[in-house]
């Protein structure tokens, strides 16, 4: 049920190896602070024709693929439509929905962006979506709902990480990664250090970049792991970015409610719940520095 998240990225590219620190000790072994990929996610809002329309797009650091997902605001954001492309000039993205074909589910292209704007360096992007059954034409008008000339976007960010042995839920023994700080690094300065935590993450050390308080400016996901658990089994620590100070902080009730998506047009943060009836949706709105609880829905099938 839990959904992806979709982003885009710009060009500044200065994330830094890290290299082999120690041996092992205490069951624990020290490892090569392998590159830290950044994910960014950047949210638009505007028009396909005359059709309101919500997008994401997701861009990893030295890669030239997107990733993403729109929707029309009439259908509501249970009925994305997904989106792959690659980054050039002008960029080109393909939509795929999933239809039923003599009884089975199959994805069928459908249509295609061609976006001639630059994708972060005006914060709009221009352009036309094509329908690929009949070849009509609408215009495309989005605005990115974010600063464009945004702080983190440009900074270059590296996990510390180690590997420790666990006993998995095989009762096998098995070397994971750990991580226990994340450097927010400007020209190869460290601006600042973010530590406090101690948490499995995946076989690829990454951060992912979001606006998740909808100020426009772009906080801080680190995806973490509980290899303890048999289902939920991921989650993230999120830090908001203050402006005033230019500092990542800590927000401790986001990452005692684990995994949560957000939206910036209804401005609202989801997190998807068991209940007798099936999935609910518990939908929070921000209230200063916090979220609170607005109302729950019942997640679509």
């Amino acid at each position: 049920i839990y959904l992806s998240v979709f982003a885009l990225d710009i060009t500044k590219q200065m994330i830094r190896n890290l290299f082999i620190i120690g041996m092992a000790t205490a069951g624990m072994i020290k490892a090569a602070n392998a590159q830290t990929m950044v994910i960014t996610t950047a949210s638009y809002k505007g028009t396909v024709g005359s059709y309101p329309v919500a997008m994401q797009l997701q861009q990893k650091r030295q890669s030239d693929t997107l990733n993403g997902s729109y929707y029309y605001l009439r259908s509501g954001r249970e009925k994305k439509i997904g989106l792959t492309g690659i980054l050039q000039h002008p960029t080109s993205l393909t939509e795929k929905v999933t239809v039923e074909k003599n009884g089975k589910y199959v994805r069928e292209t459908t249509g295609r962006f061609s976006i001639t704007a630059p994708l972060l360096a005006t914060g709009q992007l221009k352009g036309s979506w094509t329908n690929l059954k009949t070849g009509k034409q609408l215009p495309v008008q989005l605005q990115l709902l974010a600063a464009a000339e945004n702080a983190p976007v440009f900074y270059d960010y590296e996990l510390v990480i180690h590997k420790e042995k666990i006993i998995n839920l095989s009762k096998q023994e098995e070397l994971r990664y750990k991580a226990t700080a994340l450097k927010i690094i400007q020209e190869g300065k460290v601006l600042q250090t973010l530590s406090g935590f101690s948490e499995f993450i995946g076989n690829q050390p990454e951060i992912e970049l979001e606006d998740l308080n909808f100020d426009g400016h772009f906080d801080i996901k680190i995806p973490i792991s509980f290899p303890d658990r048999t289902k939920y089994d991921g989650s993230f620590l999120y830090f908001i970015y203050n402006p005033s100070t230019q500092k990542f902080i800590r927000h401790q009730q986001l990452i005692d409610l684990e995994y949560l998506l957000f939206d910036p047009v209804k401005k609202e943060v989801y997190k998807y719940s068991e209940a007798p009836e099936g999935f609910v949706i518990n939908c929070y709105k921000w209230r200063g520095n916090e979220v609170y609880l607005d109302h729950t829905e019942k997640a679509q099938e």
